[in-house]
């Protein structure tokens, strides 16, 4: 496809301007040849934007998940045969006047890559209308796009909440923070840093060592945790209580944990032999709060983590 840029639509209103005063001037050879020498110069420009951009192919790689008010980076490869070519980009557009993103490829040749960035995305799944390679060598007058594979979509999951002084930090550390419980066990003892708790003080080893040493906390859930998530919130709650599963999420799958989300619609254990995270990922970037008359969440244990906390005396 090849279809004027903004430069060159300004070409082509100064070039019908040089006709117009062609045939109204009684001097006609100046013009003449001013148009003569513009022609021949659009036509190289086609005919180098062309040899630029034919024969080449590539792909945007599929993308990660990433939080929502984070930019989402991409890579894009191209194989631009044997010829040398220059000024390549790959374009994403996801369309809804949201900006296109683009990695440039300033010389190419044979098979490479470059890395671009989306803007920031609010939470959800945003598709991806199109993708292409485009050339506007060498002058900027014209566009030529070549339509190449890209993903269907950009998951944009909520951002993940973070507690301060979580013992131990990963998911068990996390999980004691959210108020799930008998998921902190200690595993042994280190000098003490700064943000740690005086609670976490370990004192007999403390007196024995010398200096300051606190227990250190296995970040281990053992069997996996397991989170209710009722939807039956106001929005405030539930962006919070996303923004928590989301952090235990990561820190689950960061620890080779599993983690059993029950919620309406879905009662489903996420990780190794089980259902992929990213899939997780999408389900709490497409949750969506329902009335207070909605239906409750699946029945789970007393004693699992319930979400959102503010609710939390209020669930069966």
């Amino acid at each position: 496809m090849i279809r004027p840029t903004a430069l060159g639509w300004k070409a082509l209103l100064f070039v019908a301007l040089l006709w117009a005063a062609f045939f109204a001037g009684p001097y006609q050879n100046p013009f003449f040849l001013l148009l003569a020498f513009l022609a021949s110069l659009g036509a190289l420009n086609l005919f180098w934007s062309w040899r630029n951009a034919t024969g080449v192919d590539g792909a945007i790689a599929p993308l990660a998940a990433v939080p929502a008010g984070a930019s989402a980076p991409f890579a894009a490869t191209l194989s631009a045969g044997s010829r040398r070519r220059f000024e390549l980009r790959a374009v994403v557009d996801l369309g809804r006047g949201r900006p296109r993103a683009q990695a440039r490829f300033d010389v190419a040749r044979g098979r490479c890559e470059a890395t671009g960035e989306l803007a920031a995305l609010p939470r959800g799944v945003h598709p991806i209308r199109a993708a292409w390679l485009e050339s506007t060598w060498p002058l900027g007058l014209v566009a030529m796009r070549r339509q190449v594979a890209a993903p269907a979509d950009v998951v944009v999951h909520p951002a993940p909440a973070t507690v301060e002084g979580a013992a131990g930090g990963g998911l068990a550390g996390l999980a004691a923070a959210f108020g799930a419980a008998g998921s902190d066990q200690p595993s042994g003892v280190r000098d003490f840093r700064a943000g740690d708790e005086l609670r976490d003080v370990h004192w007999r080893a403390t007196a024995r060592r010398g200096r300051p040493v606190v227990t250190e906390w296995d970040a281990t859930i053992g069997d996996g945790l397991e989170v209710v998530l009722d939807r039956r919130a106001d929005e405030e709650e539930f962006e919070e209580a996303l923004s928590i599963v989301t952090a235990l999420a990561l820190a689950a799958r960061e620890a080779k944990e599993r983690l059993t989300l029950h919620t309406q619609g879905l009662a489903r254990t996420f990780g190794a032999g089980h259902a992929p995270w990213e899939e997780l990922l999408r389900v709490l970037a497409l949750a969506q709060p329902l009335p207070p008359n909605g239906p409750p969440p699946p029945a789970a244990a007393t004693t699992v983590l319930r979400l959102p906390r503010a609710r939390a005396s209020d669930l069966s």
